[in-house]
């Protein structure tokens, strides 16, 4: 029986080779052809980096192949004598026209994704066209080529992250866009709807990232908060800025409205864990832009938005429970180790169906869409680099740990292996007695070896360190951070990175205080550098 199984498999296989190899390549098409053997794969040549191709085959569909075991034959080869750039991967044709729906958080949808639907609509060649609803917040955008045909129609709609998950449940949208994580409440109600499993990573994507700044007046002399004293502040129980350090003046009070992701985040990562609640005080917009505008405008304000509206408001520095201070830096936010870092996510019902949406989603997930990302100011998921030196600050709190969380050795070892390296801002956290990688980690990976394969990288010694928080034993964590390092090591290596050198070192090095759940969280980690 067995024999006979082996038999048919190999007939299918045969089959399979035959159907490819006779397939008739259209005019952008490819072959590439096993090297020394009867193999062939037929399809659109999507990107090649110089080591490995990628092929949109019609019959199986996108698939790799190791350029050093295939040649590549047809007219939209590269040429390999000559070629040294790699090519930049290709968005499959658009269909004559399509439409579709993307709805939720004002966050996004106010600036970044307009601004991704214009760099997709150049991608393709085409021009964009925006028509202002009766309410503002909702805009239709018409897509057309440069021969005037009607390309496409996106309906975007941005009434607050909560809408998100009521639009996904009605089915009025493809594509809907939150600044926060979904609830429990809200993913067990769409499952009951049908809608499949609202946390897998064919439902949720990482779009970007932001951090929450704590806004003031260029004038006001206060330069830093602790998440305490700010959760008093909108509770409304500090009111004058003499009790922060600054000029006497009461403290005036802006918050996003209600159902708005932004004050979601708020509440989650300063009010709740203080047992606070927002001050009735609080004047509100679910504007961001429009909140940054007020707090310029008034000297004794005092708010919250995301980075990419800060304008010319004044950033606060946040100082943590146990001391450690943060500065609103771009490269704290890309490793999420500012502590009002947060993630901003778009949701589908699984892969979309609709051939625009589909088309839209793989390329907001792809590398073309990362400079889009940056224009607008929010934190694009592209690998920055920052050397030892100048992170000095870091390094100093390491060696002020409690005893019990600290080896003097391990430490000394930790800082000779990256004294002379640069990390990279791709960070890997993981729940709490975990090894899995999160969504956004699977995504991460397949970015960074994009990036440890890029010419300024490929020659240099790749170090993966993984790191713990502070519960439980400082050995028991120490075996969890090298297990954690070594996960992610292999998944590099399958990926043909071979450069990579795992190890652990457990509780040290922390980059968040250790008592709070979302605290830990920041330190449940695999760090990468470089040297």
């Amino acid at each position: 029986m067995a024999g006979w199984v082996s038999s048919a498999r190999a007939v299918c296989v045969l089959i399979l080779f035959s159907l490819i190899s006779s397939f008739t390549a259209a005019a952008e098409e490819v072959r590439l052809r096993l090297k020394g053997g009867d193999f062939e794969i037929v399809g659109d040549l999507v990107s090649f980096d110089g080591r490995t191709y990628v092929v949109l085959s019609p019959l199986v569909g996108r698939m790799k192949a190791d350029a050093s075991r295939f040649e590549c034959i047809g007219g939209a080869c590269p040429n390999l004598t000559t070629t040294t750039q790699p090519i930049p991967a290709k968005l499959a044709p658009l269909p004559a026209s399509g439409k579709m729906a993307i709805a939720g958080s004002h966050t996004i949808g106010h600036a970044l994704m307009p601004a991704l639907i214009e760099a997709y609509a150049d991608t393709l060649g085409l021009s964009v066209s925006t028509a202002v609803g009766s309410d503002p917040k909702n805009t239709t955008v018409k897509l057309t080529s440069s021969d005037g045909r009607h390309a496409g129609t996106i309906d975007l709609r941005r009434q607050g992250s909560d809408t998100a998950f009521t639009e996904l449940r009605a089915k009025t949208s493809e594509l809907t866009m939150s600044s926060r994580p979904i609830a429990d409440l809200e993913a067990t109600g769409l499952a009951a709807a049908g809608l499949g499993n609202m946390h897998a990573p064919t439902h949720e994507h990482v779009l970007a990232l932001d951090g929450l700044v704590v806004l003031v007046s260029p004038d006001n002399p206060v330069v830093a908060i602790s998440i305490t004293d700010l959760a008093r502040v909108f509770a409304g129980e500090i009111t004058d800025w003499s009790e922060l350090g600054g000029r006497e003046g009461a403290i005036n009070l802006y918050a996003p409205a209600d159902g708005s992701g932004t004050l979601d985040t708020f509440q989650t990562l300063v009010l709740e864990p203080n047992g606070k609640q927002m001050a009735e005080s609080a004047k509100r917009t679910s504007d961001d832009a429009e909140r940054s505008n007020w707090i310029i405008a008034d000297p004794s304000g005092i708010t919250f938005a995301s980075i990419a509206y800060q304008r010319n408001a004044k950033a606060l520095n946040i100082e943590s429970s146990c001391g450690l201070i943060s500065r609103p830096s771009r490269f704290a936010m890309k490793t999420e180790e500012y502590p009002l870092t947060r993630r901003l996510y778009l949701y589908t019902p699984g892969r979309p169906k609709n051939p625009l949406a589909a088309r839209f989603l793989d390329f907001t997930l792809s590398e073309q869409a990362q400079p889009a990302i940056a224009r607008t100011d929010f934190i694009d998921l592209g690998s920055d680099s920052l050397t030892f030196r100048d992170q000095g600050a870091r390094i100093a709190y390491a060696l002020n740990a409690h005893d019990e969380d600290f080896d003097l050795d391990a430490m000394r070892q930790l800082i000779s292996e990256i004294a002379q390296a640069e990390r990279l801002t791709t960070t890997f956290r993981f729940k709490s007695g975990s090894v899995g990688l999160d969504n956004k980690g699977r995504q991460d990976i397949e970015r960074l070896v994009t990036t440890v394969q890029s010419p300024k990288f490929r020659d240099r010694q790749l170090l993966v360190l993984g790191f713990s928080d502070a519960v439980g034993g400082y050995d028991e964590n120490l075996r969890l951070s090298e297990v954690r390092a070594t996960a992610v090591a292999d998944l590099l290596k399958k990926s043909g990175v071979t450069n990579a050198i795992a190890k652990g070192y457990g509780e040290l090095a922390p980059v968040a205080c250790n008592d709070t759940p979302a605290s830990r969280n920041y330190n449940r980690r695999v760090e990468i550098w470089v040297k």
